[in-house]
């Protein structure tokens, strides 16, 4: 432990002053290189709309073109003669509750009101965005999105089948349905917590002395949160927590203790919320903004509730979501509790035994991680639910990892050779 703080400690600045250096640099780009892209972008939007309807292999889903287009908005807002003050304030314009009308505003010209901060996020996407804006508009960054998240799902899943077994990634191939994934190359928002998660599980069954000792695995966990932290719009942040710790659990049995767990999930947890934090005070350090009113509010309204709404009437709500969504009587309710079936009757009938049972129960506290994230921001993962929905990914895939791992194939195979 004595070793391991002064590792974290310095870990977060060397992070700290990377994030700071490149969210800066990017913000140097003219609005000039963007602004065609920009435009061209606008038009896409304006065809399609908010929310439009997008069909994939799992169904059709709702698109979040709003969160995209308040992407867009922050990347052209941004005032490259300023790059310090861009980076740590993020301005953004909305003189309409329609963003795609907002959008036309900005690209015509006819703004009717001045840009505000967006400060409370490190908006770390813009890293990325920014650069590709200057070559491409948002279609070809769908198109790039598509085939990055295609190259990244093949690689995890090829290591999965390698590192694990043939098991585990039909149960991650199987979950990633379960939660509309198919939708991802639209929407560069839904995105962001699967980069991370596919990136995580890549690095840390690719590269094995990244978890070679538990001082390495500590301080993956802690960036992990961090990256989350820096890059994402507060989507489903639990996903790249919950799904690395699933496989680092499948990986080594010595992981397979709740004290180990629960100390990967407060690594995750400190360096999540230490890198939020750092962006508030970087803001006021070399800005002088200070984001924590918003901040405040942010946090009273999504754990707390309001007097109008408190957040006890969020999680009957989320309840009352969820009883009908997995209701046998629901076409998806039934496709779900049949999912579920098929790994646990074989795994109740053809059973490892206690002993197995026992190591891998940590995975159904890692499968809880949902749920919890649910209580605690109960009304954010109410309202934004056809965007939240996607941290279930989490649930799904340690759930059914654990009814896989105590299934004895061996029995099962005798079972069946004598019929």
């Amino acid at each position: 432990m004595k070793k391991l703080i002064p590792s974290i400690v310095l870990l977060h600045l060397v992070l700290l002053a990377l994030f700071t250096v490149l969210v800066i640099a990017v913000h140097l780009i003219p609005r000039d290189a963007i602004e065609p892209q920009f435009k061209s972008s606008v038009k896409i939007f304006t065809a399609e709309g908010v929310y439009p309807d997008k069909t994939s292999l799992d169904g059709s889903v709702l698109v979040d073109n709003f969160t995209d287009c308040y992407m867009l908005n922050v990347a052209y807002c941004a005032d490259a003669s300023h790059p310090v003050d861009a980076a740590m304030r993020n301005y953004r314009y909305r003189d309409d509750a329609n963003m795609v009308v907002t959008m036309s505003h900005l690209a015509d010209g006819k703004m009717t009101l001045e840009p505000t901060e967006y400060g409370k996020y490190w908006h770390g996407y813009q890293v990325f965005l920014r650069p590709l804006l200057a070559l491409m508009d948002y279609g070809k960054i769908r198109v790039l999105n598509g085939i990055m998240l295609a190259i990244l799902l093949i690689t995890a899943l090829t290591l999965m089948a390698r590192r694990l077994s043939l098991g585990i990634p039909i149960c991650f191939a199987v979950s990633m349905f379960m939660v509309h994934s198919g939708v991802l190359p639209w929407s560069l928002q839904f995105s962001t917590c699967y980069y991370i998660t596919l990136v995580s599980v890549i690095a840390l069954l690719g590269f094995g002395w990244l978890s070679a000792t538990w001082h390495r695995l500590v301080l993956c966990f802690f960036a992990i949160g961090a990256v989350t932290s820096f890059l994402d719009f507060f989507t489903t942040p639990v996903m790249t927590l919950g799904v690395p710790l699933t496989i680092m659990v499948l990986k080594d049995e010595r992981l397979c203790r709740m004290r180990a767990v629960f100390a990967l999930c407060l690594a995750w947890l400190a360096g999540y919320s230490l890198m939020w934090a750092s962006k508030w005070v970087m803001a006021y350090l070399l800005a002088g903004y200070n984001p924590l009113e918003e901040v405040t509010l942010f946090v009273q309204i999504h754990t707390i509730g309001q007097d109008t709404e408190p957040v006890q009437a969020f999680w009957k709500k989320m309840l009352d979501l969820f009883l009908s969504r997995w209701s046998l009587m629901s076409a998806n309710g039934l496709m779900r509790w049949g999912i579920v079936a098929v790994l646990a009757i074989p795994a109740i009938i053809f059973s490892k035994g206690r002993n197995v049972l026992k190591n891998y129960s940590v995975l159904l506290f890692v499968a809880m991680l949902t749920p919890l994230w649910y209580f605690v921001v109960a009304h954010h993962s109410y309202t934004h639910f056809f965007i939240t929905m996607r941290a279930l990914l989490v649930c799904w895939f340690s759930s059914l990892c654990f009814l896989y791992q105590n299934i004895d194939f061996s029995k099962l195979k005798t079972y069946f050779c004598k019929r």
